[in-house]
Formats: C-alpha cells, structure tokens, sequence
C-alpha cells in the first residue's frame, strides 16, 4: 500500500482528525508528487531534426550537433544530457539561404524530447518545438509567419504528466527569429526553455570564454590573428592525441578524457568507469586493425567550430583524427571538443 493510499484510508475513517490535519496532508501530498517529477529521477532528453530543403546548422545550448550545407532530407534524433543544464536552455538552428531573402522550399522542425532513462520511446514528452516553413515566410516576407507552427509560450507540470499549468515548474519561452550574427542574409530561430536537472555543473560551463566573432566574416577578415591565438595552440594539442594514438599508450590517452569520461557517465547513468572502458575497447580495436591507418587531417582544414556561448571549440571535421580502412570502407573518427581554463585545454565532450 503506497504512502497517499494510506493517507486516504485514514481520511476516511478519521474525519475529524484528519480536517485538523488537513494542512499536512496537503504539503505532504505536494511533497510525493514532486518526488515524481521525472527531472529530478532519470530524464533522458533526445534532441530531433527534421528537415528537407534546408541549409542549416542545428543546435542545443548553443552547441553545434548537426550541419547540413546541401538541404538534404535528413531525420535524425540523439541524446543531449551531457549538455543539459538546470535554468534556461535553449533548442534552435541558423538557418542559410544561397540567394539572399529566398530560403526556396526550406522546412525545418527541432524539438526536444524528455524521457524516463530506458523507458519506452512512446512515453516520452515534448518540452520544446521550433519550425520554420519557407513556404510561409515567401508570402510576404514576415519572419514571424514562418515559425507560427512552433510550439507556444506555456508553462507546464512536469509532477503532472507535463500537462499545461499556470504554476508548472517547466517554463517554455515564446520562438524567436532573428536576424543571424553569423551570416547575416541568414536566420536564428530558436526557443528557451527553464527547468530543472539532476546533473551537475559540467565543466565546460566554468571555461575560459574564447576571443571569437560571432560573424563569420570577421573571421575570415582576421583569420591569421586567430589562428594565432587560438587554432595554432589547438591543433598541436590534436597533433599530441594523434601521436599517442599513434604509439598505441592506452595508459596516457585515457587521462586526457577522464573529464570527458567521467561526464558521459553521469550524464547517461552509467557506472563509473563505462565510457573509460568503451573508449579503450574502441581503440584497441582500432589498433589491433591491421587493414586500418590512422589519419590527422592537416591544420589547413582545421577550421574552428565554437560554441554561441565561447566555451566549446572543435577544429576541423569530426573526423579529424579518425582510422581509415579503406578497403572495407570502415571509418572510426574521434571528434573531440574543446574547452580552455587557467590557460590548459582540456577535452569536454
């Protein structure tokens, strides 16, 4: 028999007693219910991309996870904890036209997800939704037609089956579309959502901010003094995981992404020590590939990807450093991202 089963039984058969009580059977009952919140158990959020037409660059807490630059269909959904953080979040993509003003038959839907961690996919429960429908924006240009499909201000219950509640503790902000920083002839849409997690402060969130230009063509135009400044430094550090990975020195490689490691496994529930022993068995099967070569792609192709917030850094493609067995058309690639504090690198994610 469950706590609020017996308090009802005693309800019933103590009548006077329990208006006495009454007050504290409220609190308590409150109490239970945000016991059953599913943030504060195991929540397993899942970011999904659907999209056709649409040149764009997909991301969560300003962090990239997806780029599309051919406007292909592309449908694809991942977990996002490690980047979850308790407060605000925010889920949206920048949007890129190849004419200025025509974004031609672009169609794109990114929503998060919360789940019970390894409950089936059916119970899970949408917490955020932005789109964008060029076919809305071509009427007559007004951003705002083109993501009127997105998912409305509203808070909601998260003890209550996520159901709308003016005193709900998870709290969705109205979608914004803006002007992108990046590119300008392109869009920001996104949205912002407030609520609780049972992780804690990733490292990456006390980084360093790095000295990048949100515009892209202020990159270009400086492009020799970040190199200098950020990108030179960092390509070395790719150069020293390449040369252990090289030597095949599991006892030194696995140091470097301890933080990494460590991280995962919080962030997915996992015993210590699991992304450590599936991080060696991936090399080790690597190294033990004979037909396989490893690669580092050259630092002309190191071209910096940095988080909206300035913390994460990854140069180059996520196959940077990556095994090569050509002829069985078997690429293993290590994407690594970055974060610098006290003036050391350090590998996040």
């Amino acid at each position: 028999m469950s706590l609020l089963t017996t308090l009802d039984h005693f309800i019933h058969t103590n009548k006077k007693m329990a208006a006495l009580l009454a007050p504290f059977f409220i609190f308590l009952s409150s109490a239970c219910q945000a016991e059953d919140s599913m943030l504060k158990q195991k929540p397993y959020f899942t970011y999904r991309i659907e999209a056709s037409g649409a040149l764009f660059e997909s991301k969560v807490n300003g962090i990239l996870l997806e780029k599309n630059v051919k406007g292909t269909n592309m449908v694809v959904e991942q977990p996002v904890n490690h980047y979850m953080r308790t407060g605000k979040n925010r889920i949206g993509f920048q949007l890129y036209t190849r004419t200025p003003g025509d974004f031609g038959e672009a169609k794109i839907t990114i929503s998060l997800y919360v789940n019970q961690d390894e409950a089936h996919e059916s119970h899970k429960k949408l917490l955020s939704q932005v789109t964008f429908n060029a076919a809305a924006f071509a009427k007559n240009k007004q951003a705002t037609d083109a993501i009127k499909s997105s998912m409305p201000a509203v808070k909601m219950n998260s003890t209550n089956d996520f159901l709308a509640d003016e005193n709900g503790d998870v709290i969705v902000h109205a979608p914004q579309i803006e002007q992108s920083k990046v590119r300008p002839t392109g869009l920001h849409v996104y949205q912002e959502i407030e609520l609780q997690t049972p992780f804690p402060l990733w490292g990456f969130l006390s980084a360093d901010k790095l000295d990048f230009p949100d515009a892209f063509a202020e990159y270009v135009k400086n492009i020799k003094h970040y190199d200098k400044t950020i990108i030179d430094g960092l390509y070395l550090e790719h150069e020293k995981v390449y040369q252990l990975f090289k030597n095949q020195k599991l006892s030194e490689i696995l140091p470097l992404f301890a933080e990494r490691n460590s991280e995962m496994d919080i962030a997915m529930y996992l015993p210590e020590g699991s992304y450590e022993k599936q991080l060696s068995s991936a090399l080790q099967g690597d190294f033990d590939n004979k037909d396989s070569y490893l690669k580092l792609s050259d630092a002309e192709f190191a071209k910096p990807t940095v988080s909206d917030g300035k913390e994460l850094i990854r140069i180059g493609s996520p196959d940077m450093i990556r095994f090569a067995d050509d002829e069985n058309s078997i690429y293993d690639k290590y994407p690594i991202w970055f974060y610098k504090k006290d003036g050391k690198w350090i590998i996040s994610r």
